[in-house]
């Protein structure tokens, strides 16, 4: 395992969660609550690591998405996690929400994240927009929405890096 060259201080992760998607959205509307395999994991997955908020719903809409890392962020998340709106679709705009808020981008992040999805997705993996940047005192990861990748982004890169990362940031 990889060790950094100089200690960092010790933050604690505080984990918000936002699941951004239309359909989910429109299916809480319509019958009060709605499946989310995505968001369910990545809070399974970070049990242990630090604090996690439940998942927030929004849907595909600019003000959403940026009200609701507010909230988190104001609430005390020092890491956002967006599940949704990483393609390359119409109605993807998580990406280009969190990048106008973004004061300093992480690309390696997007960049390892693509190499691990291709050994599954083959070409495919290009079209991912997944992305990290620093939002204020906070990381915002922004993951594609299906289960799979939400697994392999927690487990193979963000819980690995996330105390040095989160020592950096107030270093």
């Amino acid at each position: 395992m990889f060790k950094p060259s100089h200690e960092s201080p010790r933050v604690e992760p505080v984990f918000g969660i936002l699941v951004i998607s239309d359909s989910r959205f429109r299916q809480y509307l319509n019958e009060g609550n709605y499946g989310d395999e995505s968001g369910s994991a990545a809070m399974e997955l970070l049990q242990g690591v630090g604090r996690i908020y439940n998942p927030v719903l929004v849907p595909n809409n600019p003000d959403s998405i940026r009200g609701a890392i507010a909230t988190l962020q104001s609430m005390g998340a020092n890491v956002i996690i967006t599940i949704g709106g990483t393609g390359v679709g119409k109605r993807d705009i998580t990406v280009d929400v969190v990048g106008e808020l973004c004061v300093k981008r992480v690309d390696g992040f997007g960049e390892a994240f693509r190499r691990l999805s291709e050994a599954e997705l083959g070409p495919h993996a290009f079209m991912s927009r997944a992305c990290a940047c620093i939002v204020g005192d906070s990381i915002i990861f922004c993951l594609p929405g299906s289960p799979g990748a939400v697994k392999l982004a927690v487990n193979s890169l963000i819980k690995p890096v996330i105390p040095h990362l989160l020592g950096e940031l107030v270093r």
